[in-house]
C-alpha cells in the first residue's frame, strides 16, 4: 500500500513538472516588440510583445525593441537572423555583443525592407548560432510594412 502511495505521488509530481516545462507564457513585455527568453539550459524561445511600429520608407530601418529574459545567466551573444523567403526582401541588423548575464537585457533590432509594400518575415534567435528549436519556439513571425517611397 505504501509503495502505491509513493508511486502515485511520483506520477503526480512528474505530470506537474511536465505541465510546467511545456507551457511558455511570455513575461510582460512593456514596450518591447519581441521578448526572447533564455532558459537555464540556454534554450531560446521568442514571442511577440508590444505592437509593431508604423511603416517606414523602403530602404529605411524599422527599429524593434527586443527584451531578453535571461534565466540562465548566459553571457554569450544572442544572434538574430531572417529565415525563409523574407530574407530576400529585407535586411536585419542587431547588436551581437555578449549578453550581460543579468536577468534582463535589451537589444535593438533593425529590419530594413528592400522594397515597398508588406514583407512577411521570420526572425530566428539563437545563442552562439546553435541549431534552432525543433518546435519553432525560437522564432517570431510578422509583417513589416514599407511605404511606396524608395530611397
Amino acid at each position: 500500500m505504501r509503495q502505491a502511495v509513493v508511486l502515485l505521488a511520483l506520477v503526480s509530481m512528474a505530470a506537474h513538472a511536465e505541465d510546467h516545462t511545456h507551457h511558455h507564457a511570455a513575461p510582460p513585455s512593456g514596450d518591447a516588440q519581441i521578448v526572447v527568453t533564455i532558459n537555464p539550459e540556454a534554450r531560446v524561445s521568442a514571442t511577440l510583445g508590444a505592437g509593431l511600429p508604423p511603416p517606414v520608407a523602403c530602404g529605411e530601418a524599422t527599429e524593434l525593441k527586443v527584451k531578453i529574459v535571461n534565466q540562465g545567466g548566459v553571457t554569450a551573444p544572442l544572434h538574430a537572423r531572417l529565415t525563409g523567403d523574407g530574407a530576400r526582401h529585407a535586411a536585419l541588423h542587431m547588436d551581437m555583443t555578449n549578453l550581460s548575464g543579468q536577468s534582463e537585457d535589451l537589444r535593438l533590432l533593425h529590419l530594413i525592407p528592400q522594397g515597398p509594400g508588406s514583407v512577411d518575415v521570420t526572425v530566428a534567435f539563437s545563442i552562439d548560432n546553435n541549431v534552432g528549436d525543433l518546435g519553432g519556439r525560437d522564432r517570431v513571425h510578422f509583417l513589416v510594412r514599407a511605404t511606396k517611397k524608395c530611397r
